[in-house]
């Protein structure tokens, strides 16, 4: 048998590639002492390679599952009963704060449907704050909206904010996950995520969003709470979690995508940079009312998504309960109210132009 040319194809198989420039990202930003390495390393590494070199690269959605299993572990390990108890204080922060990015997400899209000339649909689904999966399922369920254009807009967004933020709140952690990588592998511990794969696979049947990762959230939590003992997850399987969604994320920006106009690839960056900037205006805010640290009250409140905002939140010692909080609340806030609303003006503007074509006949 032919050992040699069967190493040679494996490694020439786009997962192994992926996973290859992945892992020298991550080892390049752990040389560089840079914040969150085995994220910005393989995320940067995977992008830069897929745009600018003719290099193959793919990687299975299962492991980015299995990724968003680990944080969900980590997140739902967090949540005590005395943390539960202590989100009640937050609702009214969670809704005024969602009213305000709901005003600043009208402003955006009005400023960009009259600057780039493409429909105020579009323009709406381009500038929703969060919620990348639904809203480009969404997108893709309307006729009249330009999918390229969305897909494009939500990914910047997610690459941007993954990308800057780690940066942001390198140094503004509290100790509240302290025991995190401080623990042991044994058998329970493997049990139990195997357990939470399962509540993942589960909670995506029943169209839980981010499912990989609420499912173990919310099995972990379960646990926590009935009182049995739950083993510390070690610093290592975070590393690799990190590295599995680093290289997810990194892959999500084609080539393809960057064929939008000059004009609509700017208000891109510029309407990222305007959530950004808002989130970290508002985090002072919530900082001074509630106590929390910056690094807690910043994740909180950028549209991020709950997936990447809890695993950098476990990352950099944040208050990951309250993160997370935020973040489902956001979700919750976008699903009930912002995308029905821009299905309605979808709907009102497919109508108009139906009844005008309908006059000119």
């Amino acid at each position: 048998m032919n050992f040699q040319k069967e190493d040679d194809d494996m490694w020439n198989h786009p997962m192994a590639k992926a996973f290859a420039v992945g892992l020298a990202g991550a080892g390049l930003f752990v040389a560089a002492g840079a914040p969150m390495p085995w994220l910005l390393g393989p995320l940067f590494a995977v992008l830069l390679v897929q745009l600018f070199t003719p290099v193959s690269l793919k990687w299975h959605s299962g492991f980015r599952n299995g990724g968003l299993v680990v944080a969900g572990y980590v997140i739902g390990y967090a949540f005590t009963l005395e943390a539960l108890q202590g989100m009640k204080q937050y609702f009214w922060a969670m809704v005024l704060v969602n009213i305000a990015f709901f005003i600043l997400f009208l402003f955006i899209s009005s400023l960009m449907a009259s600057r780039t000339k493409v429909d105020q649909a579009t323009a709406m689904t381009c500038c929703v704050p969060g919620g990348l999966s639904q809203i480009i399922i969404f997108a893709e369920e309307q006729k009249t909206i330009d999918l390229t254009a969305v897909t494009f807009y939500h990914v910047l967004r997610v690459l941007l904010i993954v990308a800057i933020v780690p940066f942001i709140v390198a140094d503004g952690g509290s100790a509240h996950v302290e025991e995190l990588g401080q623990g042991d592998y044994s058998l329970q511990l493997i049990g139990l995520l195997g357990l939470c794969y399962g509540a993942g696979m589960l909670a995506e049947k029943v169209k839980v969003p981010t499912a990989f990762l609420l499912g173990p959230v919310f099995l972990i939590m379960a646990i926590n709470l009935v009182g049995a003992t739950i083993p510390i997850m070690p610093g290592s399987f975070l590393h690799i979690a990190q590295l599995f969604i680093g290289i997810y994320i990194g892959l999500l920006l084609k080539k393809e995508d960057l064929k939008l106009t000059k004009r609509m690839i700017f208000y891109s960056f510029f309407s990222s940079a305007v959530l950004i900037a808002f989130a970290y205006v508002l985090s002072f805010v919530l900082q001074d009312l509630y106590g929390l640290s910056f690094s807690t009250s910043f994740l909180s409140l950028v549209p991020g998504g709950l997936d990447q905002m809890g695993l950098i939140a476990a990352s950099v010692h944040a208050d990951v309960t309250v993160v997370t909080a935020f973040q489902l609340f956001r979700i919750l806030f976008l699903t009930v109210l912002v995308v029905p609303f821009v299905k309605l003006v979808v709907d009102r503007s497919e109508h108009r132009k139906k009844v005008v074509e309908g006059n000119i006949r």
